[in-house]
């Protein structure tokens, strides 16, 4: 069996018992070698120019593990291959690889667009940092088939979906001190208040608020510039940048539900 892209044919893996496609389990430097070879023959097969220089970038790609941006990409290109170095033909070949199926954009929230290793019948997630960045991958095969269950339950036919897991990784949590200012948590962190700063007057008017010693909020939206935007129960709440800078809070933890 075949499979198309750009409208020209290349050879997949075959199933020994009767030449059907099937899933094949590869080393990570026998995948590679195969998906150079099908993309060299993709080239070949409509005469692209630059064969050879293409091949060299989707080498070093495929070298990196990381999440990368074209930037970082064309720096790497730029220190392994020098004559390589064009920021346009880097994004061209880029934009090949995505089309023919070797490579895949990614966005995420607040960063640049990234490109990953689209290895075929490999599914993973992320989970990403809202604090350094950092994008980890996962996989879980009783997740999928939770997804797939469900999907059946409302004869629904998925066809491909990601989920992207925002939070805090073990690194930024284990550098923060246990207890923060309000106008330092997360967006979406849970929180308790675990102390509140200021005279008698600055207390009984977030008493008021119903922020006191207890109280369990989580984070909305929290800007360096503006009001914190709280919940607290169903209610919604804005608190000054100022007035959140005395609410000190410690993070209550979501693997605390499971």
């Amino acid at each position: 069996m075949t499979r198309k892209c750009f409208g020209f044919r290349f050879p997949f893996g075959k199933d020994r018992r009767g030449g059907a496609s099937c899933r094949v389990s590869f080393s990570g430097e026998d995948r590679h070698a195969l998906e150079r070879e099908q993309f060299e023959a993709v080239l070949r097969s409509f005469d692209a120019s630059r064969i050879a220089e293409r091949l060299m970038i989707l080498d070093i790609f495929l070298s990196v593990e990381q999440h990368v941006t074209l930037a970082e990409l064309a720096a790497l290109v730029r220190e392994r291959q020098p004559a390589l170095a064009d920021l346009g033909f880097v994004r061209k070949t880029m934009e090949m690889f995505c089309q023919c199926g070797f490579a895949q954009q990614v966005t995420f929230e607040n960063q640049e667009v990234r490109y990953e290793h689209h290895h075929l019948g490999q599914h993973h997630d992320h989970f990403i940092c809202t604090r350094c960045g950092q994008i980890q991958e996962f996989s879980n095969e009783e997740l999928e088939r939770l997804q797939l269950v469900i999907a059946r339950q409302f004869r629904f036919h998925p066809l491909q979906h990601r989920m992207d897991i925002y939070g805090l990784c073990a690194g930024c949590m284990a550098l923060r001190d246990e207890a923060i200012p309000l106008k330092v948590a997360a967006n979406g962190e849970r929180v308790r208040i675990v102390q509140l700063l200021g005279d008698r007057a600055l207390q009984a008017r977030l008493a008021d608020m119903g922020l006191t010693l207890g109280t369990c909020l989580e984070v909305i939206n929290n800007q360096p510039a503006g009001p914190a935007i709280v919940a607290i129960n169903t209610s919604r709440l804005a608190i000054d940048g100022a007035i959140a800078q005395h609410v000190v809070v410690a993070h209550v933890c979501r693997h605390d539900d499971i």
